[in-house]
């Protein structure tokens, strides 16, 4: 009197059931695919790297500049250590003026191919336009510095 004599047993899949419906006649529509931006994405990330590189290195020097300020007395009495701290911000200021070139330079080119071949366009093209800024700022201050007179004279 367990009640299990009074439920159907279900009956045994067919194999009609079993097979899957015909194809359809008409075939699927092919997915359209996307070409990659990945060119133009790193053109605009070394764009903004030698921008923010800029940055940095232009605080890390007004920080060395104020610090000089502030002990003035202690750099015109000891002068090694503010000769160490300013040969620091040259070198940082050379990595920094010299990585910036690199940077924009490759922003440049990565940006006007990703813009022929239609990779990433916009991103290239704002790879292009930071590359170019720094390329014009580091090669001013370039030529600012190889023209200043040695003397302290001026001509």
């Amino acid at each position: 009197m367990s009640g299990t004599e009074d439920q159907p047993v279900p009956a045994e899949p067919v194999a009609a059931e079993l097979t899957p419906p015909p194809a359809s006649p008409i075939a699927a529509a092919p997915v359209a695919v996307r070409p990659r931006r990945g060119i133009g994405a790193a053109s605009f990330i070394l764009g903004l790297l030698a921008i923010l590189g800029d940055l940095a290195a232009l605080v890390i020097g007004l920080i060395a500049v104020a610090g000089a300020l502030t002990n003035f007395s202690s750099v015109l009495t000891d002068p090694t250590g503010s000769l160490g701290s300013a040969l620091g911000v040259i070198v940082i200021a050379a990595v920094a003026l010299f990585g910036g070139l690199l940077f924009a330079l490759l922003a440049v080119i990565f940006g006007l191919v990703a813009a022929i071949r239609n990779r990433g366009r916009v991103l290239g093209v704002f790879g292009i336009i930071f590359g170019l800024i720094i390329l014009i700022g580091h090669i001013s201050a370039i030529v600012g510095i190889a023209m200043t007179p040695s003397n302290g004279l001026t001509s």
